[in-house]
């Protein structure tokens, strides 16, 4: 009936007005921790603001055991003076304890 009609009119409507790079994310399955490489790698836009240094900073926030290789992490650490210079809107006291 009619519940049926606006169901499918909202969700087509929802379909049209996602952004089409991050449409696949909507319904594709995946592990968390693919999810988190998918963040750490390629996400430029989060809670803690816009960039691929938010992101990670954001991702760094999940369980450790979904975070990239210990490698990974370490590399993107070695920004930190960059950030006490610059002082980025993620880079605050919280996030650094």
């Amino acid at each position: 009936g009619v519940a049926t009609v606006v169901l499918l009119v909202g969700a087509s409507l929802m379909g049209c007005y996602m952004v089409p790079e991050y449409r696949k994310t909507f319904y594709q399955d995946m592990s968390f921790k693919t999810l988190t490489m998918w963040m750490w790698d390629e996400r430029t836009r989060c809670v803690l603001g816009d960039g691929p240094d938010a992101s990670r900073a954001h991702v760094l926030g999940f369980a450790t055991w979904s975070w990239p290789p210990s490698d990974q992490v370490r590399t993107w650490l070695e920004n930190w003076e960059r950030w006490e210079r610059e002082q980025p809107a993620w880079f605050t006291e919280k996030w650094k304890a």
